[in-house]
């Protein structure tokens, strides 16, 4: 086993790490998943909706996914629809990334075989330590933010309401209280969107131990957490775009060759392409250096119409870009998921002592 410093050299360890086929291909397998639910979830709702929504859908964004935090205005059905498949996204998100946290502890802890599946099999036991440390933040929130609603419902009341604020009004800094902690628990969510995977995948913890861990870190090694955590967005900025690059580049190395020779044909490839991406293409083009070599040339071929073959060709080449993208997608979940867990087997080392890369025992040895 690699020697540990449980500080900040640690994590400079995540370049490696993070760069890992295994954990590139979990989470690209978990935005598959998650992009086909939420593409069928938001179609079938156009469908629902009737009147030729699903085809203004199409001729504007295509297969381009479109959150509900866009400034476009949808039905209702299909805000519905699009926010039902964000949750769906942040679930299997937080899945895959206990998946590839519990592949980078083992890994930590000398197991460089430790397989995929063997990953699969422990999140089976333990997604719903992961889930519910999430929704048990969110009911805590929610039962908090019920009282100082219902005080001033109740104010709402005729006759009484008034008396009953002046009443209430008596207990303004009990509420002052609760008010920072509401805070708090809006801080702790916050962090727990980055460590709930780390915590199940190397502790194996449930619900309530992975909850408490979430306000132990806040509490004890917050700016400490902030200092780590800023390193592995330094970290993404630098590596991501460098995956990026690559991928970009073998794809335009592919595709020189044909650009070159069947320069009109492949123009009206990517044009079709580039609508079914709902114009991603020609923004893609649009930056510096990427469309370098001409592989993303447009021009006039949308006006031509399509052939079988070019519009199988297009199919292709649209599935490629969204796989492309996706890769860049994974390395940079596989970079979080991996720095994760290596941060908070610092924090909880630093924290009580706990050596997350050892078996860890709860009881006493006898005679001490």
């Amino acid at each position: 086993m690699e020697k540990r410093y449980f500080d900040f050299r640690d994590i400079f360890r995540v370049i490696r790490y993070g760069f890992s086929g295994r954990k590139i291909a979990v989470h690209f397998i978990g935005l598959v998943i998650a992009y086909l639910i939420y593409e069928l979830l938001v179609y079938l709702s156009l469908f629902v909706e009737g009147g030729g929504a699903a085809q203004d859908f199409w001729n504007t964004y295509a297969l381009l996914p479109v959150t509900p935090f866009s400034n476009a205005e949808f039905a209702q059905i299909t805000e519905i629809a699009m926010w039902i498949g964000v949750i769906s996204f942040a679930c299997i998100f937080f899945l895959s990334s206990t998946v590839a946290s519990k592949i980078t502890i083992e890994q930590f802890r000398g197991d460089f075989f430790f397989s995929v599946g063997d990953a699969v099999t422990f999140l089976k036991g333990h997604w719903k330590s992961v889930l519910g440390a999430f929704i048990g933040l969110l009911l805590i929130q929610i039962f908090l933010a019920l009282i100082p609603l219902s005080i001033a419902g109740l104010g709402k009341l005729p006759v009484v309401g008034k008396p009953f604020l002046m009443v209430a009004s008596l207990f303004m800094p009990l509420g002052f209280f609760l008010g920072v902690l509401m805070a708090l628990i809006a801080v702790v969510f916050c962090v727990s969107l980055l460590f709930v995977p780390a915590v199940v995948a190397t502790t194996g913890a449930d619900t309530f131990e992975t909850i408490y861990q979430q306000f132990t870190i806040v509490w004890n090694k917050s700016w400490l957490t902030v200092c780590y955590e800023a390193m592995l967005l330094l970290i993404k900025l630098i590596f991501v775009p460098i995956w990026a690059f690559f991928c970009l580049a073998g794809f335009s190395i592919v595709m020189l060759p044909m650009s070159f020779l069947h320069t009109g044909q492949m123009e009206h490839i990517t044009a079709c392409a580039n609508l079914w991406l709902g114009g991603a293409i020609e923004k893609l083009a649009m930056l510096p250096y990427v469309n370098s070599l001409g592989v993303f040339n447009i021009g006039m071929a949308m006006k031509e119409p399509s052939t079988f073959m070019t519009t199988v060709t297009a199919i292709f080449l649209t599935t490629t870009l969204l796989m492309g993208a996706g890769l860049v997608i994974a390395h940079l979940f596989s970079i979080a998921s991996a720095g994760n867990t290596v941060i908070y087997t610092i924090l909880r080392k630093k924290i009580d002592g706990h050596n997350l890369l050892e078996p860890f025992n709860p009881e006493p040895a006898e005679g001490t």
